[in-house]
């Protein structure tokens, strides 16, 4: 079955987020994926369960993504921030991005462990990250073998900065900007 396109909740992107990495903050992250091309895959120090690292995505809707980012200022406690890369779903699929499975930790012994990457723990009530629609690529993903890429900041005046980051593959790729903060205020 073919994915309705006239669905609110459904969306044809993926998009990876950035946050605070040591003392970067989340839009010096996202100019280092332009600047190498590549989103590395997090590993074991994070939530990715298994041997191999992976690079994490939403295919929450842009008019959602207020709801577990926020803008670089804001003070309150957020997982992510305004600044990211977004792809086609097909492209991203191509590439062997995959929806996760969420399932308890107990349950998930089938899963070999060279696909253990894909796993996320749930257990209602307790344990939910299933908000984030996440889907994985196992390892790093090579933004310069996209088709088209859309970049993901908070304001459009970030939009000069972030163009001087971009290597020249990343800036051939690159179809638009998609300013948070404007998106916010128009939903």
């Amino acid at each position: 079955m073919k994915m309705k396109n006239n669905r609110g909740d459904i969306t044809n992107s993926l998009v990876h987020l950035t946050k605070e990495k040591d003392e970067d903050s989340g839009l010096e992250v996202l100019c280092k994926i332009l600047k190498d091309g590549i989103i590395k895959g997090s590993g074991n120090d994070g939530f990715i369960k298994g041997p191999n690292a992976a690079t994490c995505f939403t295919e929450t809707p842009l008019s959602a993504l207020k709801h577990f980012a926020s803008e670089e200022t804001e003070t309150d406690e957020v997982r992510y921030r305004y600044y990211g890369v977004a792809i086609s779903k097909e492209t991203g699929f191509e590439q062997g991005a995959r929806p996760v499975i969420y399932l308890p930790d107990n349950e998930a012994n089938w899963i070999p462990t060279e696909h253990k990457w894909r796993h996320v723990q749930y257990n209602h009530g307790l344990v939910d990250w299933t908000h984030e629609r996440e889907w994985r690529v196992k390892g790093d993903f090579d933004i310069t073998k996209s088709i088209g890429i859309y970049i993901v900041c908070w304001h459009s005046n970030e939009i000069e900065k972030i163009k001087e980051a971009m290597n020249e593959k990343v800036a051939a790729k690159v179809r638009g900007f998609l300013p948070m903060l404007d998106l916010n205020q128009m939903l």
